[in-house]
């Protein structure tokens, strides 16, 4: 009487759909990848910062050991990376300019950027002001 009733667990097991041993290995692959590599959403993050910023015109290298060149538009940041590119708003004249970080500075308190000749003439073309107001964002 135990074979009987073995025998017809065993094949009613068989035919349930997914209980099969004979699963393909391709199959299996796409789950694997999917519990291996979670997906997270691409945040894309800006940063701001205001405040003081002066321009400088040396002569020499700058501290990416670039030549210093008063007709780029070029900037000098205490800690923002080298080559990164910042959008710079005047926050009287509204005008803004992109640069790209290649120095280090500026070194006095509360200035937050040191700007070339030609970036300070982007945002105010009379230069009435050796010092701006201005807003970073990166």
């Amino acid at each position: 009487m135990r074979n009987p009733l073995l025998i017809l667990i065993m094949t009613i097991v068989s035919l349930v759909p997914g209980s099969s041993s004979r699963v393909s290995r391709s199959a299996l692959i796409p789950l694997a990848l999917a519990d291996a590599l979670p997906i997270r959403p691409k945040v894309n993050t800006t940063y701001t910062v205001c405040g003081i910023a002066s321009y400088y015109d040396l002569s020499g290298i700058t501290a990416n050991g670039e030549a210093f060149n008063p007709k780029a538009l070029t900037a000098a940041h205490r800690w923002i990376p080298f080559d990164s590119w910042v959008t710079v708003v005047d926050q009287t004249t509204g005008r803004s300019v992109n640069v790209r970080i290649n120095d280090r500075g500026p070194w006095v308190d509360r200035h937050i950027l040191d700007l070339t000749p030609a970036a300070i003439n982007m945002l105010d073309p009379n230069r009435t002001l050796d010092l701006r107001s201005v807003c970073i964002h990166w």
